[in-house]
């Protein structure tokens, strides 16, 4: 009934969210449906522009989809993809079934209030989708946004919804026409936003006739680099516990020496780990790490030479006099 993953063990990701972006008319619905079994949430009553449409649901106001949400979600069991063109106005819909189950905030002073029981709303039905095993795609329309000497290009998602809606996104690609060609790019740059864990190249969108399974291939392409990051991460805890656990063992120097070398070979941030605990260890069992030599050796104790008791000796001496000068107003050279 319960699982828990340990903090050794990948944590595998079974459903992505993507949020693709673009002008009207670049294909955004046409690209969203080379997805596996997918099915259209249409919102902008505009699937009919669509070339490559597949399944579609028109949804009319927010209300009925909320009264019968069980049926709603039946409704999505049998397929793969749910694409929701267009989130802004899916945002739309949803806002105006808020403001309808509490009035007062249409009101200026409630707009905080508003916008938090809005992005949870979609929250919700974002989470309810990942539950049953959906991939999502959601698309939105572009608009620009001046940022210094900068015009960027964003997608238009209502404001206080923008920021919710890009943190429940694992992928945020913007879809635009270069060289006469659809090209969608996931990488963030100084001209548009994007997301892009797997660190895709721009890419050149095909026909899709010639290739109905564009974003079928993408999107597990994406789940791969995921679930392979998140596979590193757990061989990383597993390296980390191991070598923790022999540097509590060592007791000479020679014992931190080898760990050392062994450990040449890591990841960086695993070795940054594993250093702060070795010096800690080592500076409590009283060695030192000689940088020159790039070895640990025992503390050396401080030995005084009787060449340096002299000039101490020395020093207190002049120390003392300058003071009985300084004090005794009635001494002549």
């Amino acid at each position: 009934m319960f699982n828990i993953v340990k903090a050794n063990e990948p944590l595998i990701i079974k459903n992505v969210n993507i949020l693709i972006y673009g002008e009207p008319g670049v294909g955004k619905t046409s690209l969203a449906n080379t997805a596996i079994n997918p099915l259209t949430l249409d919102f902008d009553n505009g699937i009919h522009r669509s070339d490559n449409r597949k399944d579609v649901f028109v949804v009319e106001n927010w209300k009925v989809v909320n009264n019968n949400m069980n049926d709603f979600m039946k409704l999505l069991s049998g397929y793969n993809t749910i694409i929701i063109d267009t989130v802004d106005t899916l945002l739309d819909y949803m806002g105006a079934w808020i403001i309808e189950q509490t009035p007062r905030y249409s009101q200026p002073k409630y707009k905080l209030q508003f916008y938090g029981s809005l992005k949870d709303e979609f929250a919700k039905l974002i989470g309810r989708l990942r539950t049953l095993g959906k991939d999502v795609v959601c698309l939105a329309h572009m608009k620009e946004k001046d940022e210094g000497d900068l015009r960027i290009k964003r997608p238009a998602i209502t404001g206080g919804s923008y920021d919710r809606v890009m943190q429940l996104s694992d992928f945020v690609g913007y879809l635009f026409i270069k060289d006469n060609k659809r090209t969608l790019d996931f990488n963030p740059t100084d001209f548009w936003f994007g997301k892009n864990s797997a660190k895709f190249d721009q890419l050149q969108v095909p026909d899709f006739k010639s290739n109905p399974d564009f974003l079928s291939n993408l999107i597990i392409e994406m789940k791969n680099s995921i679930n392979k990051q998140t596979q590193a991460q757990a061989e990383s805890v597993i390296t980390i516990t191991k070598y923790n656990q022999r540097i509590q063992d060592s007791k000479k120097p020679e014992d931190f020496n080898f760990l050392m070398s062994e450990m040449s070979n890591l990841k960086n941030g695993v070795k940054v780990q594993l250093w702060e605990n070795m010096q800690k260890k080592a500076n409590q069992l009283g060695f030192e790490f000689l940088k020159k030599e790039k070895k640990f050796v025992a503390k050396q104790e401080e030995v005084t030479t009787t060449k340096e008791l002299e000039q101490d000796n020395i020093d207190e001496y002049l120390d003392n006099t300058d003071k009985v000068v300084a004090d005794d107003s009635d001494f002549i050279f």
